[in-house]
């Protein structure tokens, strides 16, 4: 299977830090250090894989390549020494296994030749404010945990969390002027974000 490091170059002006100053000016965030929570994937052979429900994945086909697209590109670029699988290699052996996630856990990582992988289970992935179809608002809730092909136990995760972003970002309205392709990709990023930063030591801005 083709493998790649540290080459997805998805989105990566949205997905690079920004540039410290001398200082913030007034109304300008500030950037803070964040401390990765699982270190486990530098060095190491990873695929990112994203699962989602039937119902999920009709309403929207395009969240399962795009999240692994975005996800993969984050870990790539930040994560040192890492070699991660092509998505698109992933979509093949998704489309050729569509019961891939009854699987073990151990048996799927030899099947994709990896040392572990990032499966991110979709739980929540809209576009519109509940209800309303006139408001654009994005949401992605996910399990993310990580399988490890080497540890006693490869048929349980060896990291766990839960990952939620909205888009637009700290707004709890959406927004009338906008589409499916922005919103999409927005709250994609802010997903790879907030998601890839578990596996790596980065910054964030914050209001000052």
């Amino acid at each position: 299977m083709m493998r790649h490091a540290g080459r997805v170059l998805i989105l990566g002006g949205l997905l690079a830090v920004g540039l410290t100053g001398c200082g913030p000016m007034p109304g300008e965030k500030v950037l803070v250090d964040v401390q990765a929570e699982y270190l486990g994937l530098a060095d190491q052979r990873v695929a990112v894989m994203v699962a989602a429900d039937g119902h999920l994945m009709h309403s929207y086909p395009e969240a399962q390549p795009l999240l692994m697209k975005v996800v993969t590109a984050a870990i790539a670029q930040n994560v040192p020494g890492v070699t991660t699988t092509i998505p698109d290699q992933v979509t093949k052996f998704q489309t050729a296994n569509p019961y891939w996630m009854n699987l073990r856990y151990s048996d799927l990582a030899k099947k994709m030749g990896v040392d572990k992988i990032v499966l991110v289970d979709l739980v929540e992935y809209q576009t519109h404010e509940p209800g309303n179809a006139h408001i654009w608002q994005g949401l992605i809730t996910a399990n993310l945990g990580v399988i490890d092909a080497t540890a006693q136990d490869p048929d349980n995760f060896v990291y766990y969390n839960t990952v939620m972003v909205r888009f637009p970002e700290d707004s709890e309205i959406g927004i009338v002027d906008s589409d499916n392709e922005t919103i999409q990709l927005g709250m994609s990023v802010l997903f790879a974000r907030k998601g890839g930063g578990l596996f790596y030591d980065h910054q964030i801005e914050v209001d000052p």
